[in-house]
């Protein structure tokens, strides 16, 4: 089975295909796993980057996963049939050392259980996909999110850099 991930797709020149920063995605997640209206205890999260531009944070399950080496009980750990990391919460300290490492920041505490918190794609049917107003968030394929995610961060980072100011970056 192809390893695959929440992907985060905007198209900056369509406003119907950008993220509307309705944060329907962390309340969905957070009412999924919790049963709750909470979007701190979502495993999906969307950050400002600047004036009008924000963007949905979603593990990217690294090959060599960061998370999973530094983790001092080996709550984390990678489904062989997918690929996935995953978090047993039951063997989680809550010591964040995963957190401070996640090149994606997608890694966060929960602090209702006092354990590490990420995505699980919900089973493999991710309902911030599934609610998504904006359709910007989809279930993709692994590889294809890595590329597509730099280059759509990277054009979101300019386009705050050029909100700040009013000026372009040279």
């Amino acid at each position: 089975m192809a390893k695959q991930r929440v992907g985060y797709f905007e198209d900056r020149e369509d406003p119907e295909a950008q993220c509307s920063r309705c944060r329907l995605c962390e309340l969905i997640c957070a009412f999924h796993h919790h049963q709750v209206g909470n979007p701190r205890r979502a495993k999906i999260k969307v950050i400002a980057l600047g004036k009008g531009v924000d963007i949905p944070v979603v593990c990217l399950n690294c090959g060599e996963a960061p998370c999973m080496n530094i983790c001092p009980t080996g709550a984390l750990y990678r489904k062989e049939r997918d690929g996935m990391v995953l978090v047993r919460p039951d063997v989680c300290i809550g010591c964040a050392m995963c957190v401070s490492v996640c090149p994606a920041g997608a890694i966060t505490l929960d602090l209702v259980e006092g354990t590490a918190a990420k995505c699980d794609l919900c089973g493999g049917e991710p309902q911030c996909v599934a609610y998504c107003p904006a359709k910007v968030l989809r279930l993709t394929d692994a590889e294809l999110v890595s590329g597509k995610r730099m280059r759509t961060f990277a054009r979101l980072l300019v386009h705050a850099e050029e909100g700040r100011d009013g000026s372009s970056p040279q």
